[in-house]
């Protein structure tokens, strides 16, 4: 009888094997998700397995025909499960010893049937600051076949929190797929992952774990697929975690390819409302598709409509101001042109601001149109920026702070008034010195002796300081809500300080103190400020690369200018450069330069850079910060009608501008385009210099 028992008891002993032997049911691998959720929860596969947003490794597992025990650790912590077939390809799990649910095979090839509504709101930003950890597994990884596809890195792009550089993650991808990264987030905030030959947008939140799950299979070769399917594409793409749903939702909905940019809606659009109905055309375009998937798919979560609605709404907004662009010498748009955004579109969205790619560009042309006044067209050069001029408000202000004794407030309100007329004359294009010599009458001298206080250290801090006040008005003005002001504030600062290149000074410092309460932001700005402190006390490595360039002010024909400036340099082929300190393109390519440099520094090539209105300090700072010095290397920085002379004589059409000057001083046919790519200005250079 014993024997029988013990016999009976073999037979229904589930078999039990130690993980490493990469045994598991084949009924069983895959994906599932929880059917009365529809929340993806676990991923069994041949190495391993994924549960709560993180990797499990196999401690034991047990199989019977239709049945699997598993044990699966991570670290101190495990899980027991008891899977069982169900019908309909489903299963039933069971979590230590709790009552089986159950689970369905699941893919992210469509919208999930996700059970019940979703109505959780994005996060209160900026009241903490905390990690977010993405993990994730690429399935198949090692059955690609194709040498261009096998990347083993995943990357995480994303702007920073007031528009700094963009922010760029790399991790590696281990031999079986997997990978982890992490970063700190202080607001909702979008990012994009690229892997292999796919693309998807997230929006994460501080705290939270993501883990996705990728199948290599899925990955196509360029150019054996369009743009279209590239991005729309349907992929075996799984989130997991707290706001999988939500990730899961934004990243299937179709992106409107259709929404023409700025640059293609003015090659065909004749007017401004032309322009305006061209670009509203494709947006409603758009608002039918959204409208469409919503009510296919009426449980779509409230962040995932929200984030779509603003997204595809603000990048019409900002596309209508970005036209501004194109306004040329007008600098105005048509009445019914801004009634039309004014009544549609808001600027007092700061959710908006962390979630859309397109409002916080929106926010900035806006403000800056309504500022317009900051900006002239000058002939040659097309729309620059000319900041009021706030000198004498600085010297009334110092001078009632006890400074500048020697000076009464009747000289400087009498030096003030013949400047505004000056600068009237100036802004009508008068060329009657006659009518300059009456303004300024038998005030000369102290006209004279008023001015010279413009070089004193203390006068430029101060009128810097009141120029950013003047600017700060427009926010106070436009912008309500309190941390949308202060973000407008913060990312004011750190533009000035990037298109400056150079930190804030006290009074300034003491400003942003003043006017940025919240105290991530005022960290941020401060932190930015200590980077460009360090840049400006870099010593330059090689001084002799910036020329004095006084010693072509007598040089007034452009010709002339020319070849005084290559006549040092002839025999050598010369890589131009035309750059603006402010110029965005321009920094990312002078950061690529340091190593095309080095592959020529023995070799008779000259790089030669030409700044556009760039304040000494500035300047300076730039070529510190690219580390741009060498024997083979030469900065110049002319004054601006010598500056007007080599735009025209180069053609310089935009930022940054290379050509390829050869031995003789000519400029070859070869005008290299942004973006450029290293390999191939070394290429063109070497071709070069290889011809007689």
């Amino acid at each position: 009888m014993n024997y029988l028992k013990l016999a009976f008891l073999v037979l229904f002993v589930i078999p039990s094997v130690v993980m490493g032997q990469k045994v598991i049911n084949s009924n069983f691998l895959g994906n599932w998700a929880n059917s009365g959720t529809g929340s993806w929860e676990y991923g069994f596969y041949e190495d391993g397995a994924v549960a709560f947003s993180d990797f499990w490794k196999y401690k034991r597992v047990g199989f019977g025909k239709k049945r699997m025990e598993v044990v699966l650790e991570n670290g101190n912590q495990t899980i027991e499960l008891k899977i069982k077939q169900g019908k309909n390809g489903n299963i039933s799990i069971a979590r230590d010893g709790a009552k089986g649910e159950v689970f369905r095979p699941c893919d992210g090839k469509d919208f999930v049937a996700w059970v019940g509504d979703d109505t959780v709101s994005f996060s209160r930003p900026l009241v903490i600051t905390d990690t977010v950890t993405i993990r994730g597994y690429i399935r198949n990884l090692d059955k690609v076949i194709l040498p261009a596809l096998r990347g083993y890195t995943f990357t995480c792009s994303y702007n920073g929190l007031l528009e700094e550089d963009d922010g760029e993650i790399v991790v590696p991808v281990d031999s079986s797929g997997r990978f982890t990264l992490r970063f700190t987030v202080s607001a909702p905030q979008r990012v994009g992952l690229a892997w292999g030959r796919m693309w998807k947008n997230i929006i994460v939140e501080p705290g939270e774990t993501v883990l996705l799950y990728a199948d290599a299979s899925d990955w196509k070769a360029v150019p054996n697929v369009s743009k279209e399917e590239m991005i729309n594409g349907k992929k075996d793409v799984l989130f997991m975690g707290k706001n999988a749903r939500f990730h899961q939702e934004y990243t299937c909905f179709p992106y409107p390819l259709w929404m023409r940019d700025m640059y293609e809606l003015r090659e065909i659009a004749h007017s401004d409302m032309e322009f305006l109905r061209l670009a509203e055309a494709d947006y409603l375009k758009s608002v039918v598709c959204f409208d469409s998937i919503c009510g296919k798919y009426p449980n779509l979560s409230k962040r995932c409509k929200v984030a779509i609605e603003n997204e595809w709404k603000y990048r019409f907004a900002a596309t209508l101001m970005q036209n501004r662009f194109n306004l040329g010498r007008r600098q105005k748009f048509e009445p019914e042109y801004m009634e039309y955004v004014d009544s549609h579109f808001s600027v007092n969205e700061p959710l908006c601001y962390f979630i859309t790619q397109h409002f916080s560009t929106f926010l900035r042309d806006y403000t800056s149109y309504v500022d317009h006044q900051k900006f002239r067209y000058v002939d040659g050069v097309g729309v620059v920026y000319i900041p009021d001029d706030r000198f004498y408000e600085a010297l009334r202000r110092l001078k009632e702070g006890g400074r500048f004794e020697e000076l009464t407030t009747e000289d400087i309100a009498i030096c003030e008034n013949i400047n505004r007329k000056i600068l009237d004359l100036s802004r009508r294009q008068t060329t009657d010195t006659s009518a300059f010599q009456t303004v300024v009458a038998d005030k000369s001298m102290l006209y004279g002796k008023v001015n010279a206080y413009r070089s004193v250290p203390e006068v430029r801090e101060q009128k810097e300081v009141i120029t950013r006040e003047y600017e700060l008005l427009l926010y106070d003005t436009l912008v309500p809500d309190l941390l949308l002001k202060e973000l407008c504030y913060a990312q004011l600062f750190m533009t000035g300080m990037e298109y400056d290149h150079k930190p804030l000074l006290p009074g300034m410092m003491k400003l942003a103190d003043a006017r940025i309460s919240n105290p991530i932001l005022n960290r941020k700005v401060k932190q930015a400020s200590a980077v460009y402190q360090k840049i400006a006390d870099k010593k330059l490595a090689y001084e002799a690369s910036l020329i004095d360039v006084g010693q072509f002010s007598h040089i007034s024909d452009a010709d002339s200018l020319w070849q005084a400036l290559i006549e040092p340099y002839r025999g050598n082929v010369i890589l131009f450069d035309f750059w603006g300190s402010w110029c965005e393109p321009c920094k990312d390519m002078l950061a690529l330069m340091g190593d095309i440099e080095k592959v020529f520094e023995n070799e008779k090539v000259i790089f030669m850079y030409f700044a556009y209105s760039s304040p000494e300090e500035t300047w300076k700072n730039v070529i510190k910060e690219f580390d741009l010095t060498g024997k083979n290397i030469v900065h110049y920085n002319l004054p601006p009608l010598q500056q007007q002379m080599i735009i025209e004589k180069m053609e310089v059409h935009g930022y940054p501008t290379y050509k390829i000057i050869d031995k003789a001083g000519n400029v070859t046919s070869r005008v290299l385009r942004y973006p450029l790519r290293p390999q191939s200005v070394i290429n063109e250079i070497k071709a070069e210099l290889e011809r007689e």
